[in-house]
């Protein structure tokens, strides 16, 4: 963006208009008038059909410029609570607010985007005569302030009234009610006609009062000067009693704040990008913690599982080895009992002078039958031979014993012991190896178990550590993205305050000091006008006559007609003393509708580019709207000389081209609905009247 200061000091006289921006209820809506760097555009195109707002634009900046009313559509009156105009002037920027029926205007020295920083000045819009009025500000730009006209201008001794800001915006606004109309001149309303006539004299600087109205505007101003250096001498005596910061410090400190509110912007931009890139690394730990207590839980039943099946076998093992207990006593039990042979009558307890024996398959004592397998009657033999009988137990198997250790002698010698012929000592002798290699894999298996026990609770033991540590870790990754980050925001949401008091402390001093400057500038503009109307007073006499500034007026009239094509008029285009243009040796009221468009055209732009070219006292803008009325494809039936769509194309390429060469510094604004491809580069704003393509309007969001 280009410096404002430089681009004024290309202003000599003037407002020039960069952006105008209308504060709404629910957000701002803005037509810029800029180029990309930063500056105003000479031309600038508002295109797009009817009812979208283009005239609205120019009516707006007018309003901004104290105009007595404004655009009430009603998307207008819904939407918008302000205008506010950026302009540039020879002094620097200047923008310009003033709120919806507002009779106060706020005028700040500093761009749109700056305004904040800078005391606005309040002026009034009525009347314009008031010395702090926003007409006087804004005539001052041109050196017509205190400008008197005549209500009766041949009359010597006719009241006066002072030039106002809203009379000058008749030759810089031709809206489309004179556009090819009576209204051009105001032929309808007398008085209105007259003031145009004296505006139009006042801006060429030849008009009938000039002479009293230097007088009176040297001494006016000579008064004004002596008050505003008072008061400037007053506010510098305040501020030296206050003992204020000097300006330099105050702009350091304030460069300062900006910076450290930018480092503490890009300190919170990080701490947002941390403070995600945690978060993705929390649910990354919490991923990993799931898994880790899912298997800390499967090695936790592992481990369960494991000693509920060591203790089971641990039981079973019991029995077998109680039951090998059993067995191996049983076959003790012959060489304790079974040698005890019947010598001894049990009843008279005499000796028996022979033995019991086995008599065929009884008992030679008793006389009782004895199973087949007995063949000795020693002790216990029968009834042991009974119980096997009984249980079964004929398995041949290994020899162990209860403890699992292989049979020894002494095993072999008690089994040799056994009373009967050997078929109860071998019966017994299966049934125990069958048992002792039973428990022989029952106790393997169990010793299997019981030594997976220990990896099993060192592996449920690494599960659970693993599932704290990673607990451990989300909780601090957790705690790392709400304390410490909330914590951070604060202290900078801290420092941050901090800044912006200090800030806003240096920016309400630099106010005071701003406010100071303003008055020492208005007081040296002032007295800069002041030296002018001297010199003006004193070479009032080389001053051109009404006549020379009449035949200059004609002159570019016929050029403007020519260059535009305006047919067989035969260069007998004129503007006469009452300034009403004619072509063809015929007002221009006597003309079609096309012709009444062309030569109103044709009429404000030679007083605009005589008037600029000349130094003469014009605003140095132009705002022209709808300047395809009647003429091209708009052209009435009966009209078909002015049907020629090249008239259009040729009233552009005029204006561009004077833009580009005599007129460079000027600036026109044309509302048009189809401008012509020549003006396409000049476009500033195009609205559509289609909510779904491109900006539907001045008040884009009111579609309906």
């Amino acid at each position: 963006m280009s410096n404002p200061s430089s681009a004024a000091q290309e202003l000599n006289r003037g407002i020039r208009l960069l952006r105008l921006r209308l504060a709404g209820v629910t957000r701002p809506y803005e037509v810029d008038l800029r180029t990309n760097d930063g500056s105003f555009r000479p031309l600038s195109v508002i295109a797009g059909p009817t009812n979208t707002g283009k005239t609205s634009v120019l009516q707006l900046i007018a309003y901004a410029l104290g105009a007595s009313s404004y655009p009430d559509h009603e998307e207008i009156v819904r939407q918008v609570r302000a205008a506010v105009l950026e302009t540039i002037t020879a002094d620097g920027p200047m923008t310009f607010e003033r709120g919806i029926e507002s009779k106060i205007a706020l005028v700040f020295d500093q761009p749109l985007d700056r305004a904040g920083d800078t005391v606005p000045q309040p002026h009034p819009i009525d009347p314009p005569s008031d010395p702090a009025s926003l007409s006087r500000l804004l005539l001052s730009t041109v050196d017509l302030q205190d400008v008197l006209l005549r209500v009766a201008p041949t009359q010597q001794e006719s009241a006066t009234h002072v030039l106002s800001f809203r009379d000058l915006m008749w030759l810089c606004m031709l809206l489309n009610e004179r556009v090819g109309s009576a209204q051009l001149l105001f032929e309808g309303n007398r008085d209105k006609n007259r003031k145009l006539l004296q505006v139009v004299d006042a801006v060429f600087g030849v008009h009938a009062n000039d002479g009293a109205d230097l007088a009176s505007r040297i001494k006016n101003l000579n008064d004004d000067l002596a008050s505003a250096r008072n008061e400037l001498a007053s506010l510098e005596q305040f501020i030296r009693e206050q003992d204020a910061t000097p300006r330099e410090q105050l702009q350091e400190v304030l460069e300062d704040a900006e910076g450290q509110l930018a480092a503490i912007r890009d300190a919170v931009h990080r701490l947002d990008q941390q403070e995600a890139t945690s978060a993705e690394v929390t649910a990354g730990l919490r991923n990993r913690h799931q898994r880790a207590a899912h298997a800390t839980v499967r090695a936790r039943q592992r481990l369960r599982d494991r000693e509920a099946l060591v203790s089971r076998y641990a039981s079973l093992r019991a029995q077998y080895s109680d039951d090998i207990r059993k067995l191996t006593l049983l076959k003790q039990a012959g060489s304790v009992f079974d040698h005890l042979s019947v010598t001894v009558c049990p009843a008279c307890l005499n000796t028996l002078p022979t033995p019991p024996t086995v008599r065929g398959s009884t008992c030679s004592l008793c006389e009782q039958a004895l199973p087949a397998a007995v063949t000795a009657t020693s002790l216990g033999a029968a009834a042991a031979l009974r119980e096997i009988a009984v249980a079964g137990l004929a398995q041949p198997v290994d020899e162990q014993n209860a403890d699992g250790h292989q049979l020894g002698d002494h095993d072999h010698e008690l089994d040799e012991s056994l009373p009967g012929d050997g078929s109860a000592h071998e019966a017994i002798s299966a049934e125990l190896a069958s048992t002792r290699s039973r428990f022989k894999e029952l106790n393997d298996y169990w010793r299997e178990l019981a030594d997976s026990l220990p990896t099993l609770r060192q592996a449920c033991d690494r599960a659970s550590t693993t599932e704290a540590e990673l607990a451990a870790q989300v909780d601090r990754g957790a705690s790392g993205t709400v304390t410490p980050y909330v914590a951070a925001r604060e202290d900078l949401a801290v420092q941050r305050q901090a800044v912006l008091v200090r800030r806003d402390r240096a920016t309400a001093a630099l106010k005071q000091w701003r406010s100071l400057q303003l008055r020492r500038r208005r007081a040296e503009q002032m007295a800069g006008e002041l030296a002018g109307l001297r010199r003006e007073s004193r070479s009032q006499s080389d001053r051109p006559d009404r006549d020379a500034v009449i035949t200059a007026l004609s002159a570019r009239f016929r050029q403007i007609l020519n260059e535009v094509g305006y047919p067989k008029h035969n260069n007998t285009g004129a503007i006469d003393a009452k300034l009403v243009p004619s072509a063809r040796m015929r007002p221009f009221t006597s003309a079609s509708s096309g012709g009444q468009v062309l030569q109103s055209l044709a009429w404000v732009l030679a007083i605009f580019e005589v008037g600029y070219e000349t130094g003469a006292h014009h605003p140095g803008f132009l705002l022209i709207d709808t300047p395809q009325k009647n003429l091209g494809g708009k052209a009435a039936a009966d009209d078909e000389e002015f049907a020629d769509v090249h008239l259009v194309e040729r009233f552009y390429q005029h204006v561009i081209s004077w833009l580009g060469g005599p007129g460079r510094g000027a600036q026109i604004v044309i509302v048009d609905n189809t401008p012509p491809p020549i003006a396409e580069p000049h476009i500033a704003a195009r609205f559509t009247r289609d909510p779904h393509h491109g900006r539907f309007g001045l008040i884009d969001n009111e579609t309906g």
